[in-house]
């Protein structure tokens, strides 16, 4: 793969972004929002003062004729300097250089340019307080050198998208890119549709988790999960990066797609109350979706299942079975082994076939 090197305004660049030319959404590439406050302010500050920042790394795909350009490394760059750009972003307090230098043109009192003897126009050097400013609310100068910051682009030539997912795992090797996060560049023929699943109502709606876990990796291996344990549970593996692998060399779009169907006739059979959606955290979502698809497989009405959890969270859990209850299956701390896991699956599954018995001899 041959490398071009480029340079750009930082306005051309950002352009190029908003317009799709130059993508953000590679699909390996982890999700913009991983940088503190601290860090963008630093970035920006670096811009407004003509620092240095490394290349941007970008690789090129042609399919059909059509050229796309994808960020590899330096996306959260990238965000953070378009969002300063058109998103009102705000740079905080918590910034140690927070005085920029700049010249301006000076003004007579009649709001003209004011020029001197020789008719040459008057300049001063001016310092600028930063610190809570937006873009716009930056002086003309501090916008113009914003916008003409030249950035350094290299860009890898003729690649295609396993080349791309190995170059977003080659260059985040230095980062503090987490374990989930690395594991997802090794399924990059279905990396789309996992982030596709990640949109379905029932991760809102649903699925109990942290103000971090839609940016850290968490949401695409716990699809991973759900389809590993839903199509292939004797593949589960409690090593996420041996799960993606697997499913990237044997996996269906099918498996992705049912999946999608699946969350969503879930999300719309059950109450979404603290007790149910408390269930559905990444420790044991994927779990109790393969116990929903079990549950379908019985023949049983979507809307059943809402009812066999709300008898769950209100005691049923202390069923026993095999001698154990939920609540002493899920106190084990090793919550991804593989027998910990099927374990849960199977009590659950077994509990579902019981109650269901009992509501019909009821009935």
């Amino acid at each position: 793969m041959k490398i071009r090197k480029q340079t750009y305004s930082l306005e051309q660049y950002l352009k190029l972004m908003k317009a799709e030319t130059i993508r953000t959404d590679q699909e390996c590439q982890r999700l913009s929002g991983q940088w503190n406050s601290n860090m963008v302010n630093e970035l920006i500050a670096t811009v407004l003062t003509d620092g240095y920042i490394p290349p941007i790394i970008l690789g090129e795909e042609t399919v059909n004729g059509i050229t796309r350009q994808w960020i590899i490394d330096g996306l959260q760059r990238s965000s953070s300097l378009s969002l300063f750009k058109y998103a009102n972003t705000r740079i905080t307090k918590n910034i140690d250089e927070y005085m920029v230098t700049y010249q301006r043109k000076v003004m007579d009192e009649s709001g003209n340019l004011k020029r001197d003897e020789q008719g040459e126009l008057v300049w001063e050097s001016v310092e600028y307080d930063i610190r809570n400013k937006t873009y716009e609310q930056l002086p003309e100068e501090l916008q113009e050198r914003f916008n003409g910051y030249q950035l350094e682009v290299a860009i890898h030539q003729n690649c295609d998208t396993t080349e791309i997912s190995k170059l977003v795992r080659k260059y985040n090797n230095h980062k503090a890119m987490n374990q989930a996060q690395k594991a997802f560049t090794y399924i990059d023929a279905f990396a789309r549709e996992i982030r596709d699943i990640t949109q379905n109502r029932f991760f809102l709606d649903v699925y109990s988790y942290s103000q971090k876990g839609r940016i850290n990796g968490t949401f695409e291996r716990v699809v991973g999960d759900m389809v590993l344990l839903c199509n292939y549970p004797n593949k589960y593996k409690k090593d996420t990066k041996q799960g993606f692998k697997w499913l990237n060399e044997n996996a269906c779009i099918d498996d992705f797609e049912s999946l999608d169907n699946l969350l969503t006739r879930l999300t719309e059979s059950i109450d979404h109350t603290t007790e149910i959606r408390s269930l559905f955290s990444s420790k044991n979502a994927y779990i109790f979706v393969a116990a929903f698809k079990a549950f379908t497989e019985l023949g049983r009405n979507d809307k059943e299942f809402g009812e066999f959890l709300e008898w769950f969270v209100n005691g049923g859990n202390e069923t026993e079975i095999d001698g154990k209850t939920w609540n002493e299956l899920d106190i084990n701390h090793s919550t991804r082994d593989s027998g910990v896991v099927h374990g849960k699956l199977n009590y659950l599954v077994e509990l579902i076939k019981q109650h269901c018995t009992e509501v019909e001899k009821v009935a």
